[in-house]
């Protein structure tokens, strides 16, 4: 009679024993202790360490208890980690910077990913005081033969540990790094040559390998065959988490196709050597930074294959798996577009991505040459980022963005446009926003219904924006304004090209919007020197004008009056080339204008006459016949004779349109 509820039971027990060791393969139960690991990364140079930094953060196996950054710009990468910790909900982990002196490695693509008004205005973690070395030495102290060092970058900080601080050796339980090469080279075959992580401080390699300290190395015998292939990076990407948006915005950044998960594998060795086959080998580095296997006691494991399919599926599936989805909801302030008018009243500023004049200032997005609109050389290609709203934004999710600022904000006025092309797909909603200097907030209208898979152009009344919940009133004049942001839905595909941000014609303007903008000059914000390079003076404007001008200087080679504006890089002319200013005269009635190429020396000089004397006065001069297309100037003189006096406000050198 009880035969067969002991069968059962005994069934009930093996598959429980069974799944409960399946479960502690892949992960700890709560009550197993982790395996606390402090961070050294170079984020921001290769893209696998967001790729490693997402597999920390996803591993319950873990217990992050710091992370300290490597390389060049050591502050600006913590930043990035400081961001990447913030958006998956760690702002407890400690981040310290490396002091001077650091390898040099390249940051300029990724990291762009601190330009966050979350980082900028201390709202997200924050960098701690110590050094890399001060927070490294403090943890191990606390903690000592617990900690486990975790290394993806050059080994400088932890070479400077072992150098400052050497009673701290035995308190190290061990070195997990990514590093070397035993057998083979970056092509995944023999011979082995020089790893980027050695090479980068092969003098502090040396340290770290001779040591003492216990080592877990992952070359490139075991990580350079993982390619995350375009399907497996689609898996991923899809999950849509604020873990995977996170890797897929530096990923984006980086700018590069296929990411190879070097770094990864030495997070896995952390807790989990399953993919790996491992051997005891002495190793060292010589002064090439070569890093070789040597007779004698072993002072490393080494992972020296690695069943790649396996692991690069694992690594998809627990990092996608990690988080819930954050999908964006969807935008308020719905409005309709408006016309763009003829010439207008005033530039406040544009950007067409055509030189790389104000690039450090696309605070998100990036060039795109391969489709772009007629006429156009390049466009910005929109990434993901966070709302820049993080006061009433939606921080728990990302869009795809381009995110252009304008320095040094300019003043609106009471007739405030926005015009821009755009290319969707994925996406019939597009959403503007800007961000008043002047108030401390943001406010945004959206677009929908728009046509997806062509190049579209629109304006929109900025003075319709408002708040996410409504509020903010309308964007008044005098009203300072800093970013111009373009925002879509995540998973959808964003271009934008030729913004224009703009006071709208005069009632009766028959002059037609320019075709392309080469310059905006309005002295208003900003400093002559910095902002405003040239020679001149800036001055505040009599009631009832507003705001600031440029005033001439002495020109000391021509013993007279000049204004000499620096363009701040070269800007290339069309067709037709028309410089409209308004001016303050006295003194002359008379002046030349010279637009001005201070390398090839070329000159465009017009004679102006019949100056109004006393009086703001609009002009336009029109340089065509003194221009050809293709031309490049880097400078505005206004030339006046000994005696005179000129002030000048609301330049815009420009292409004319089509009338």
């Amino acid at each position: 009679m009880h035969a067969r509820p002991a069968l059962i039971f005994l069934a009930c027990l093996g598959l429980f024993t069974f799944t409960c060791a399946v479960v502690r393969a892949d992960a700890p139960s709560t009550r197993e202790k982790k395996t606390p690991v402090i961070l050294d990364t170079d984020i921001g140079t290769d893209v696998d360490d967001a790729f490693a930094l997402a597999l920390v953060l996803a591993s319950p196996e873990l217990e992050l208890c710091g992370v300290t950054t490597v390389g060049s710009e050591p502050r600006t990468r913590a930043l990035m980690v400081c961001r990447f910790l913030t958006a998956a909900d760690r702002r407890d982990i400690p981040v310290a910077a490396g002091a001077a002196p650091q390898p040099t490695e390249e940051i300029a693509k990724q990291g762009r990913y601190a330009n966050h008004p979350a980082v900028i205005f201390n709202r997200t973690a924050n960098p701690v005081k110590e050094t890399a070395v001060e927070l490294l030495y403090k943890q191990l102290k606390a903690r000592p033969g617990e900690l486990t060092l975790l290394t993806i970058g050059p080994l400088t900080n932890i070479a400077r540990l072992l150098k400052e601080h050497p009673g701290c050796k035995p308190w190290i339980k061990r070195i997990v790094m990514m590093g070397g090469s035993v057998r083979v080279g970056y092509k995944g075959k023999p011979p082995p040559e020089v790893e980027w992580n050695i090479k980068c401080g092969i003098r502090a390699a040396q340290a770290v390998f001779s040591s003492g300290v216990p080592l877990v190395v992952a070359p490139l015998d075991a990580t350079t065959m993982l390619k995350l292939e375009e399907p497996l990076r689609r898996r991923l990407f899809k999950a849509q988490t604020l873990l995977t948006y996170q890797i897929e915005a530096l990923y984006q950044m980086w700018n590069e196709r296929t990411p190879t998960l070097f770094d990864p594998v030495a997070v896995m060795l952390c807790f989990d050597e399953r993919f790996c086959t491992m051997e005891p080998l002495r190793l060292e580095v010589d002064d090439k930074g070569m890093t070789r296997a040597v007779k004698g006691e072993a002072n490393a494991r080494v992972a020296t294959a690695i069943r790649g399919d396996d692991f690069l599926k694992w690594y998809v599936d627990r990092v996608s798996s990690a988080a819930k989805e954050a999908r964006p909801k969807p935008p308020r302030n719905v409005v309709k577009p408006v016309e763009r008018g003829g010439l207008p009243l005033r530039v406040h500023a544009f950007e067409d991505f055509e030189t790389d004049i104000e690039r450090r200032w696309w605070m998100s997005g990036k060039p795109e040459t391969a489709d772009v609109p007629p006429g156009s050389r390049r466009a910005g290609r929109g990434v993901l980022t966070q709302d820049f709203d993080d006061l009433m934004g939606d921080m728990k999710t990302m869009y795809t963005a381009v995110v252009f600022n304008p320095v040094p904000g300019p003043p609106m006025g009471e007739r405030t446009r926005l015009s821009f092309r755009y290319r969707l797909k994925g996406t019939d909603t597009l959403r503007m926003q800007i961000y008043s200097l002047t108030k401390g907030y943001h406010r945004y209208l959206a677009l929908t219904g728009l046509p997806q898979g062509r190049w579209e152009s629109a304006t929109v009344d900025m003075t319709m924006c408002r708040r996410p919940d409504g509020s903010g009133g309308p964007l008044s004049a005098d009203e300072r304004i800093d970013d111009i942001q373009f925002y879509v839905d995540p998973a959808a595909e964003l271009l934008i090209d030729d913004i224009v941000l703009y006071e709208a014609a005069a009632e009766g303007e028959k002059r037609p919007f320019p075709k392309r903008m080469l310059f905006t000059g309005w002295f208003d914000t900003g400093k002559q020197g910095k902002e405003w390079p040239g020679d001149f003076e800036i001055v505040p404007h009599k009631p009832p004008q507003k705001w600031k001008a440029a005033k001439s200087v002495l020109d000391p080679q021509r013993d007279a009056p000049w204004i000499r504006l620096d363009l701040r890089g070269e800007r290339t002319l069309g067709e037709k080339t028309h410089l409209r200013f308004r001016y303050h005269a006295s003194g002359a009635d008379s002046m030349q204008v010279a637009l001005v190429n201070r390398k090839t020396k070329e000159r465009h000089v017009l004679d102006v006459k019949e100056l109004k004397k006393g009086e703001w006065t609009e002009t336009t001069l029109d340089f065509t016949k003194q221009t050809q297309a293709g031309q490049r100037v880097d400078e505005i003189k206004f030339l006046l004779p000994k005696g005179a006096e000129l002030t000048i406000d609301d330049l815009l050198l420009y292409e004319p349109g089509m009338e």
